[in-house]
């Protein structure tokens, strides 16, 4: 079962360009290719102002990257935004964000995207030690995270979010609690802290393949991912999401969005979107994007109806990311009582095992689940089948 066409819907503006590629990005972004901005400005102009969605409510729009600040405000943020503007009708209370990078971000820039009516920004710190930085393959240094981090305060945004990595190659326990404690003391609204994932294709792939990237002991990343819960909860952040917390009134509605299986636009390079039990995935590179959009007027590469089994395992893979888990009379009630009858012995099982809680009306990870969710949601995909 589909949600109603008539609710309103996020919108994700896809901004592929950056300076320098982390090594860890496996993300549809390039370096290098800044002389493609203004092709691909007015291609995702086109893209946006003929999507088949003209005139939905929007609860949300989310410029990510890539870096949206290493773009032209003027000649690239500003047209994008009048297309979004004038193609999907914002609710009053839109949330409307941009990620920001510190290195390509200052007191000036924050006020000109605030002027424009962006009321979220979300800044990628990864962390506040230099070394640690350095690894990453970060532009910034720790100072100058700290300064956007104060900056975009001052530009009076309803939301500030950081980013923050743990698990990075050689980084200990202590340099983790540092970054918890410095984040805490700059006090943003929302905070992500997220483990390191080594995705395939990338450079720290091929290193740690190499044997030349050290890889952390599971002991010490369940250490760290219980210290971020423990420090957040201290300083008064609700840990709503495996990797997201917030201070009251300050979570990521646009996140919601996939995390309860609602619908969503995306516009650009690789932006993939989910409207009407449909999955769509726009061509990747840049000037693909751009050659596709010119030739056929659609810049989709990857089209995929989802079966009523495939909606159900998203929905659980995505819900269950929530603390405060699904409930089960909305499952029965959106994929029928029989699709709930064959979770149950999953449930069950993984109950017993002490990483699952499921009461009455309600199924969410404890504490233990958190750590091994990616078991728990493969378990439950399985009996979905």
């Amino acid at each position: 079962m589909l949600p109603p066409a008539t609710d309103p819907i996020a919108v994700y503006i896809h901004v592929p360009f950056c300076a320098r590629r982390c090594p860890y990005c496996d993300f549809a972004t390039v370096a290098g290719q800044d002389h493609l901005i203004e092709r691909y400005t007015s291609t995702v102009c086109r893209e946006i102002e003929s999507s088949p969605l003209r005139g939905r409510a929007a609860s949300s729009v989310y410029f990510g990257g890539g870096t949206p600040t290493h773009v032209s405000f003027e000649s690239c943020i500003t047209p994008i935004m009048q297309a979004v503007t004038g193609t999907f009708e914002l609710l009053p209370d839109a949330e409307i964000t941009f990620e920001a990078n510190p290195a390509s971000s200052d007191a000036v820039k924050y006020r000109r995207f605030r002027n424009a009516g962006f009321n979220r920004v979300s800044i990628g710190v990864q962390s506040f030690d230099d070394r640690v930085l350095q690894t990453l393959g970060r532009l910034h240094t720790a100072d100058e995270a700290v300064a956007a981090l104060r900056s975009a305060r001052a530009a009076s945004f309803r939301s500030v979010s950081l980013d923050l990595i743990f698990g990075a190659p050689n980084q200990s326990v202590e340099q983790w609690q540092r970054d918890l404690n410095t984040a805490v003391g700059l006090a943003p609204d929302h905070i992500s802290a997220y483990s390191l994932t080594v995705e395939d294709g990338t450079p720290f792939a091929s290193m740690l393949h190499a044997g030349s990237l050290p890889a952390p002991a599971e002991e010490t990343l369940a250490a760290m991912f219980q210290l971020a819960i423990n420090t957040l909860a201290q300083a008064g952040y609700e840990h709503y999401e495996v990797s997201s917390y917030a201070l009251p009134g300050h979570r990521c509605r646009h996140n919601l969005v996939y995390w309860t299986h609602k619908e969503y636009a995306a516009f650009g390079p690789g932006a993939a979107a989910y409207t009407n039990g449909v999955r769509t995935v726009n061509e990747r590179s840049p000037a693909g994007y751009i050659d596709r959009m010119a030739r056929t007027g659609s810049a989709i590469a990857y089209s995929e109806t989802l079966t009523d089994e495939q909606q159900l395992t998203e929905a659980l893979m995505l819900g269950l990311r929530l603390l405060e888990g699904i409930r089960i009379s909305e499952l029965a009630a959106r994929f029928g009582q029989d699709c709930v009858n064959r979770l149950q012995p999953a449930m069950a099982n993984l109950s017993g095992r002490g990483l699952l809680d499921v009461g009455s009306n309600t199924v969410r990870l404890t504490r233990a689940g958190l750590m091994l969710a990616d078991t728990v949601l493969v378990d439950l995909a399985a009996a979905t089948g």
